[in-house]
């Protein structure tokens, strides 16, 4: 009888062991199966971090210590600057998404203004004359880069402005592989410029076709780095044939919750021998919001939060 028993319990022991496993079997035979993102997937994803990413870093004020370079011929004596500026990109409505402006405001260690903030109370001018005001101030401090070569892409998100949705479809994209800017699953994906006139002029408005590299977070579109390299022909004395790159790291800026640049690296290597190096590193990331007094109608810049500025997380 207990025999019996027995081979009775083991019976319903094994049945249920079955169940079970026929359980797990019909509930995964009814997941169904996902599809590989494909890259123009991921490029939806990276318009979409890029659009909202603009819209937050549009109130942020941050500091560039940018440090330059330059030789006049291979092997040559070379000349160096520091620059110590306030970094500031502005949304403007009518003529494209956003243009990144420099206030210098520190050269090789000489003061040369005070540090009032002055980019972010363009905020609270009209949108033409905030305009005009920021590029009289980038034209002013353009003066200080070292080098014979015109910059008009030395601004850490200019690159991003390429995967803005208005823009996606100028270009041809291409993954590359995986792991790219020490993280194993961030996809590198290659860009070529292949529609003109393109996004970036030269000399006298010629188009200048860039390609380059993204590494992009596949899953939620985030930009970790950047690489923009293009080609500028020779356009008479003065003006030499040039290779131009640039790459810009991104990190996280803790106190902001907010992916912000970290480190921007260029080379301008001219055909007949000259170059400039620089690297521009970027602190005190401020966030700024307007108030406006109701009694007087006027409006000021008042930093959001009162806390010490952090560090954001720098790569080992």
């Amino acid at each position: 009888m207990r025999d019996i028993h027995n081979v009775r319990l083991r019976w319903v022991g094994c049945a249920a062991a079955l169940v079970a496993v026929a359980g797990v079997t019909l509930h995964t035979a009814a997941l169904p199966a996902q599809e590989p993102l494909t890259v123009d997937e991921v490029i939806a994803r990276a318009a979409a971090y890029v659009e909202d990413f603009v819209e937050q870093l549009s109130t942020v004020v941050m500091e560039e210590d940018y440090r330059q370079t330059s030789y006049r011929n291979r092997g040559g004596n070379a000349t160096r600057t520091r620059l110590v500026s306030e970094f500031l990109l502005m949304r403007v409505q009518g003529i494209g998404e956003w243009i990144g402006f420099r206030d210098v405001f520190e050269v090789n260690g000489r003061q040369i203004r005070d540090r009032q903030d002055r980019l972010a109370t363009l905020f609270l001018g009209d949108a033409t004359t905030a305009l005009a005001q920021a590029q009289r101030i980038a034209q002013e401090s353009a003066r200080y880069n070292l080098g014979s070569t015109g910059r008009t892409f030395n601004v850490p998100t200019y690159a991003l402005f390429f995967l803005h949705p208005s823009n996606t479809r100028r270009f041809r994209f291409e993954k590359a592989g995986e792991g790219c800017a020490d993280e194993n699953t961030a996809w590198d994906i290659r860009f070529e410029e292949i529609e003109y006139p393109t996004l970036t002029r030269g000399f006298e408005g010629i188009s200048l076709p860039s390609h380059g590299r993204f590494c992009l977070d596949p899953m939620s579109g985030r930009v970790i780095e950047t690489q923009l390299e293009l080609y500028h022909p020779s356009a008479g004395v003065g003006r030499p044939a040039t290779d131009a790159m640039a790459t810009v790291r991104f990190a996280l800026e803790p106190r902001l919750n907010l992916w912000v640049p970290l480190e921007m690296r260029e080379r301008y290597s001219e055909r007949i021998g000259g170059s400039t190096s620089s690297t521009a590193r970027y602190r005190n990331y401020r966030q700024f919001s307007v108030t406006v007094n109701e009694g007087t109608g006027q409006g000021r810049i008042v930093p959001s939060g009162t806390e010490p500025p952090a560090e954001p997380n720098r790569p080992e």
